[in-house]
């Protein structure tokens, strides 16, 4: 994984983002980002179809002590996964949810403020309902195989996670 840009601090944010050049290299990320992972962490996902969301996942579940990442498939029709590692992940895919109440419909204010980690496809759908603190992550496709990754924090606690991951 190639870094692009260095980290920038600001105000309320810190960012860093990376290049990744294929499908391994977004899963292994993923799964450096689910080792420093805590309870009460929010990792919140934005990209298009295809960015490489649900790949991501995979890796991050791996990373939790998800034993099989097979088994972690985008919720779409389902709108939230759980998945046992070390603690307990919720996978949540909001494509298919008109906004933020409809994410609180599900019980989702439960789960993102629970014993687990929470993760959030197509989180910028359902903004409204993600704390205060959280990881934001932008994959954008540069090509077929290529992803920019765009890590930024918002809290202290995920400056220290983009600080692990530099």
């Amino acid at each position: 994984m190639l870094l692009l840009l260095k980290i920038f601090a600001g105000v309320k944010e810190k960012k860093l983002t990376f290049k990744s050049t294929n499908v391994e290299e977004t899963m292994r990320f993923g799964e450096k980002l689910g080792m420093l992972l805590s309870p009460g962490d929010v990792v919140a996902l934005v990209g298009e179809l295809g960015a490489g969301k649900t790949t991501l996942v995979k890796g991050i579940v791996q990373g939790l002590g998800v034993t099989d990442r097979r088994a972690v498939k985008s919720p779409t029709f389902s709108l939230v996964h759980t998945y046992k590692g070390r603690m307990p992940v919720y996978h949540f895919d909001a494509y298919r949810l008109e906004d933020a109440q409809d994410m609180l419909d599900i019980g989702s204010d439960e789960m993102i403020s629970g014993d687990g980690v929470a993760v959030v496809e197509w989180a910028d759908k359902v903004s409204g309902c993600l704390p205060k603190e959280y990881l934001q992550i932008t994959l954008t496709a540069v090509s077929q195989s290529e992803r920019n990754i765009e890590i930024c924090g918002y809290g202290r606690r995920y400056d220290t996670i983009i600080n692990d991951l530099s």
